[in-house]
């Protein structure tokens, strides 16, 4: 077991979503470990985590941001594919991702999109990558 200090800073906006918990939970815990994974790969000393969930139009929007560095360009449009790694074949076998986004959109009825992003937390510059869970306002209260 990898055991690592991750800063998780916060910003929530409460809406109840009516969806299997367990799989919302497996969405988070996949985005969450990729992120660990990062962070030990790429050697990132002080690791931080956001999540972000506001309500945007007719969307209800959970956002997970992480300081690891971010996805290459060229990898982007390609990691909700099935079977798609960057990993050793023993650290993971491409379907995180990909079953997150299936969670999405058929359990959910949503969508799940990810970008590169730069942001400030204490007076610091950092970089890495950014998860954004759409989910229309029709199925929360």
């Amino acid at each position: 077991i990898d055991i690592i200090d991750i800063n998780l800073i916060t910003n929530y906006e409460t809406k109840t979503i009516y969806a299997i918990e367990n799989e919302l939970i497996q969405v988070f815990i996949n985005l969450i470990n990729n992120s660990k994974d990062m962070f030990i790969k790429n050697k990132i000393n002080e690791k931080i985590i956001k999540i972000n969930t506001f309500i945007e139009k007719e969307y209800f929007k959970i956002e997970f941001i992480d300081n690891a560095g971010g996805i290459k360009k060229e990898l982007l449009s390609r990691i909700f594919e099935p079977y798609f790694t960057t990993k050793h074949q023993a650290q993971g076998t491409g379907i995180g991702l990909y079953m997150s986004m299936k969670i999405v959109k058929q359990h959910l009825e949503g969508d799940i999109e990810a970008s590169n992003i730069k942001f400030k937390y204490k007076n610091r510059e950092f970089k890495g990558a950014k998860f954004t869970i759409k989910i229309k306002n029709k199925g929360l209260l």
